[in-house]
């Protein structure tokens, strides 16, 4: 017993791994005696209430600039991981067309469409000032967000008169067209804007739909056979999410490619799920130099789309950290009467406190006109255009308002004409065919960081290992923060036999688990995992299984235990097997 407290450490840090799931295997208890007595439970953090996109999700306060840093890093690559950009995809050429110039008092517009990946194409409209001067201009992103039809929504005059009588607005034609309110005046500050659209809408016509749910014909499981929403898909971190995110980057890309734009000077903003899409695009492109996302940032409401939720996107974090990464690049916000009513009190005093311990409180701001209703109106704009002239030093005179405009049409805005045909695969061809050429060049990507050398060995575990440490949310423990109380010892099983709880004390977990161990134990330790937990070691007669009594009388520990969802953690009314359990296949694709 000496040497089992001596080499007890050993026992958790130098075990072979061995996964035995056969179906065979019995759930139920058998003859594997209970830690914890029939009415109690593990006392594990597990049980904890769920958080969902609609839970309290508060910052996650950091001590100093050092431990921001640290945590940043850990995050913006967890938003790289769910969104399948984890390494990034190999960025092909654009080959953007732009053309249909159409010509204002004091600015143009033109329609743009690019390839993201080869044959996926982004759309959107490009505004830019008429009489541009020598010095190179900033240049601004506008993802449209949840208004109906997206680029190419229009309210009606009756909508747009009472937006005015409520002070929403100033003019009838922004009023109608806000979306286009906000390019128009940003050109005519002197930027170039890309007011481009998110997946399934205007112009984005391939894929056909903005939120997809699940299809028992799409979800094959040979390449070629499945679409987004299946579990081959979200296997391989392939979701709508990623792909809209990877547009937003690639229009970055698309900016910085114009001649007459500063790379240095590119900003991003939008509302709701455009806030979102800000939101990220800053959070995880470092050339984005000022982020202006509005009504979405707070601790309530994350977000209500499947453009807005990814694997591992929010495990322990929320919006309020996510937008924290822009710092400390300028970020501005908006509240609204919605879900981000709360924001000057839950949520901007912790990102104003970071930016202040950064040296950077100038840099971060946020209108609060919780008398509107969710909106990007003229107030919140304008915000924005003071925003901007500010953190781009455009020298514009404070306030910038705006002017009244001449709305394009939809025939002036859509991409696709004769000259430039709508492409011809689409649909769930388009879906599919693009899934699987996704799929064959991330595992390109994959088979070429097999390691080499020293350097590429270096490169493989900061890929690799920081893929897996994204998804299972933490390091392995050290020896301090693992504990093991025994709850009772006796000789059974031809050895001696412990049962006891390992608690993680920093996660604040702990498992019942079992041990044998041999008389002469030669140094070596089994973890034995299986479907019934430590009832897995068992047949249903009570005794050993052959295996497990091989290893014993080899002189070999094996150690079982109840991982989450097993044995007895099943106890109470509302088990976390069924509470926690996965969703959305095939029942409820949503």
């Amino acid at each position: 017993m000496r040497a089992f407290r001596k080499d007890r450490q050993r026992w958790f840090s130098q075990c072979w791994l061995v996964a035995l799931c056969a179906a065979s295997f019995s759930h139920a208890f058998g003859g594997a005696p209970r830690v914890l007595p029939s009415d109690k439970l593990p006392a594990d953090r597990r049980y904890e209430e769920l958080r969902g996109v609609n839970s309290y999700h508060p910052f996650h306060k950091v001590e100093s600039a050092a431990a921001w840093n640290e945590r940043a890093q850990r995050l913006r690559r967890q938003l790289l991981v769910g969104s399948g950009l984890w390494p990034m995809p190999e960025k092909t050429p654009l080959k953007a067309v732009i053309h249909g110039r159409v010509e204002r008092d004091d600015y143009t517009v033109e329609r743009v469409f690019f390839e993201a990946v080869p044959g996926d194409f982004v759309t959107g409209s490009l505004y830019r000032p008429e009489n541009r001067p020598a010095a190179k201009l900033p240049g601004v992103l506008c993802p449209h967000g949840h208004w109906h039809n997206g680029r190419f929504y229009e309210n009606s005059e009756a909508g747009a008169r009472r937006e005015i009588v409520n002070g929403a607005e100033r003019f009838v034609a922004a009023g109608r067209y806000p979306l286009q309110a906000r390019c128009v005046q940003l050109a005519r500050m002197g930027c170039v804007v890309f007011h481009y659209d998110m997946l399934g809408n205007a112009d984005s016509v391939q894929l056909g739909f903005h939120r997809p749910s699940f299809r028992e014909h799409l979800a094959g499981t040979k390449l070629g056979e499945w679409g987004f929403m299946s579990p081959a898909a979200d296997a391989r971190l392939q979701t709508v999410f990623g792909l809209q995110t990877l547009h937003s980057i690639r229009a970055v890309d698309f900016l910085r490619s114009l001649p007459e734009v500063d790379s240095e000077r590119i900003a991003v903003t939008g509302a709701s799920g455009g806030g979102t899409q800000s939101m990220i695009l800053g959070a995880i492109d470092q050339r984005v130099a000022a982020s202006f996302p509005c009504v979405m940032v707070s601790t309530a409401m994350q977000g209500g789309c499947t453009c807005e939720n990814t694997h591992y996107l929010r495990v322990g974090d929320g919006n309020i950290d996510i937008a924290a990464l822009t710092a400390p690049r300028p970020l501005g916000l908006t509240a609204a009467d919605d879900w981000t009513v709360e924001l000057e009190t839950k949520g901007f005093p912790d990102l104003l406190a970071l930016y202040k311990m950064l040296g950077h409180e100038d840099r971060v701001s946020a209108l609060f006109a919780t008398h509107f209703k969710h909106n990007y109106n003229h107030v919140s704009r304008t915000a924005m255009y003071n925003f901007i002239n500010r953190h781009f030093q455009l020298g514009l005179e404070s306030p910038v308002l705006e002017r009244d405009f001449t709305p394009l049409s939809r025939e002036e805005m859509t991409v696709w004409t004769d000259e430039h045909p709508a492409p011809e695969v689409t649909g769930e061809l388009f879906e599919r065919r693009l899934l699987q050429q996704m799929t064959e060049a991330s595992d390109a990507q994959i088979s070429a960081l097999a390691p080499r050398d020293k350097e590429s060995l270096a490169r493989y575990h900061e890929i690799v290992g920081g893929a897996i440490q994204a998804m299972v949310g933490r390091t392995l423990p050290t020896a301090d923060e693992i504990d093991f109380e025994l709850v009772d010892k006796q000789q059974a099983d031809g050895c001696l036999r412990m049962t006891g709880l390992v608690r993680n004390k920093t996660a604040g977990e702990e498992l019942p688990t079992l041990f044998f161990y041999p008389k002469n134990w030669n140094g070596k330790v089994v973890l034995w995992v299986a479907p019934a937990g430590k009832s897995g070691v068992y047949q249903s007669s009570g005794e050993l299984i052959d295996p497990v009594n091989r290893l014993i009388a080899a002189g070999t520990s094996v150690v079982a235990a109840d991982l989450f969802s097993q044995g007895e953690f099943l106890g109470g009314e509302n088990p976390p097997g069924e509470r926690n359990r996965m969703i959305g296949y095939p029942s409820d694709g949503g």
